[in-house]
């Protein structure tokens, strides 16, 4: 609407609306004459001149001055830069915590050195921005979640791995709006093969110097944990044993649940955490419980058939040893007039015992386990008990008074 509309619209004569608009003003303009009303009076004489206006009339434009106002729906004055959006409670949405300021992390190190002056803090030493801004939100929010082991990294091994990382093309077909606007933080890999206690030692020793720097607990407790945690993990146990200390996997599994028992007395019954890190560290015995030593692996059999084949179980060798005629071997030993079958046997232990046998018009196999007397199953085994050693015309003994063991020492 032109601003000698809005005049008339408030009760000011058209004389005095006419010469706002002769005098070059708009409604656009008269808006931004001044910033505050209070200064409106200073400006009535540029925009009506030579007219003395009466009070009735500088209160109209007052009011036409204060509907402009309310009606710029992005306030009085744009500002420069729009407030990033706090995340609504209730959603899903999650993100990194915010990113602290280096005059911050300058103020953080100033404290921490004052109540800490025996400790060095520096490039090596001095946690990621990633993990001061986390462990800081943690504490300004009273929401503590356990820190992932991947997190926990210096200021310069965090350069080093973002330095590491390739220049790759993303595919944006297969990426998500997600993906593309919130970058990836810098990670460790933690595996049982790629990492050792010392790499334990250190994340968890700049854990403690994030959580002190932020005022979460005093360094002197989280040091008694760590100290506590090593100790229990770096356990060394005799060969003779059998036991064998946890996994890294299992090390980080284990400080998962002590963080979360620990922050659960914090939340919900109202401990501090110093108190809660001297009760698991001195008091509880749940970090020996989860520490405990682990039963080793028994150690792999060498195969059947010596080195560099593959290893057989009990029940493949004993087929392939009834195949092979070894166990004849043991039924011929005998005493006086027998020895010298025993070397005839001994000489023909390359015999092939016959696998199945004819049961009327089907074959069936016969019972490996059986020709050894082994077989305990009686009526209920599947396969069929008698004798496997191989007559002239190649078919099976067939016999069910005698095993394929007994059946040269059996007369016929």
């Amino acid at each position: 609407m032109e601003l000698a509309e809005l005049l008339k619209s408030e009760g000011l004569s058209d004389e005095l609306a006419d010469l706002a608009v002769a005098s070059g003003w708009k409604s656009s303009t008269f808006k931004h004459a001044v910033s505050k009303l209070a200064d409106l009076d200073s400006v009535l004489g540029e925009i009506f001149p030579e007219k003395a206006l009466t009070v009735l009339q500088k209160a109209t434009i007052r009011s036409v001055w204060s509907n402009l106002q309310e009606s710029e729906p992005s306030g009085s004055t744009a500002s420069a830069s729009p407030p990033v959006p706090e995340p609504r409670e209730g959603s899903w949405v999650e993100s990194f915590a915010p990113k602290i300021s280096a005059s911050s992390i300058s103020e953080m190190k100033r404290k921490y050195l004052v109540n800490y002056p025996s400790e060095i803090i520096n490039y090596s030493t001095q946690p990621s921005t990633r993990l001061l801004s986390l462990a800081s939100h943690q504490q300004n929010k009273k929401d503590w979640r356990w820190i992932p082991w991947k997190y926990r990294m210096t200021e310069e091994r965090a350069s080093e791995i973002m330095m590491s990382r390739p220049n790759k093309q993303p595919r944006l077909e297969a990426i998500g709006l997600s993906g593309m606007l919130l970058d990836e933080p810098p990670a460790l890999e933690i595996q049982d093969h790629s990492m050792g206690v010392n790499a334990i030692q250190k994340l968890m020793n700049v854990h403690d110097v994030a959580l002190a720097m932020v005022g979460t607990a005093h360094l002197a407790r989280l040091k008694g944990y760590t100290t506590k945690f090593i100790s229990l993990l770096t356990q060394k146990f005799d060969a003779s044993s059998g036991l064998r200390p946890p996994s890294v996997l299992e090390a980080q599994q284990a400080d998962c649940r002590l963080w979360q028992g620990m922050i659960t007395l914090v939340t919900d019954k109202g401990w501090t955490m110093d108190d809660v890190l001297y009760e698991f560290t001195e008091v509880r015995g749940e970090m020996a419980s989860l520490l405990q030593a682990r039963a080793r692996p028994p150690p792999v059999p060498k195969g059947w058939e010596g080195k560099g084949k593959a290893v057989k179980g009990l029940g493949k060798m004993l087929v392939e040893s009834y195949a092979k005629g070894y166990a004849s071997q043991a039924s011929v030993k005998g005493k006086g007039k027998d020895k010298g079958k025993n070397k005839e046997a001994k000489g023909g232990s390359n015999i092939n015992f016959v696998k199945s046998i004819m049961v009327g018009s089907e074959s069936k196999p016969l019972c490996v386990n059986w020709q050894l007397s082994r077989c305990n199953r009686g009526n209920a085994c599947p396969f069929v008990h008698a004798c496997a050693f191989p007559k002239s015309n190649g078919q099976a003994c067939g016999s069910k008074a005698h095993t394929a063991l007994q059946h040269e020492s059996t007369p016929h």
